[in-house]
């Protein structure tokens, strides 16, 4: 999440509040009416989906998203980046 603990998921910004502040944090679809917004296992917040289009993008952007997202087993980036 931005340094501004604000997101956007399907053209709808998000704003969870300063103490979430680069967090990473998972977005669950619920029922296609609600986002379900989980930091581990605790449930941050729940807000209502704005748009009820399909998902079929993922783009994620922030400060530590490249090697967080590498999969690499000991969690250092690779040789090739």
């Amino acid at each position: 999440m931005h340094a501004s603990s604000c997101f956007q998921i399907n053209g709808q910004f998000i704003k969870l509040g300063p103490r979430h502040a680069g967090r990473i944090v998972t977005v669950v679809v619920i029922e296609d009416t609600h986002f379900r917004i989980l930091h581990g296992e605790d449930e941050l917040a729940v807000r209502p989906r704005k748009n009820p289009g399909l998902i079929t993008r993922l783009y994620v952007k922030g400060m530590g998203t490249k090697r967080d997202c590498q999969g690499s087993p000991d969690g250092k980036p690779s040789k090739n980046s």
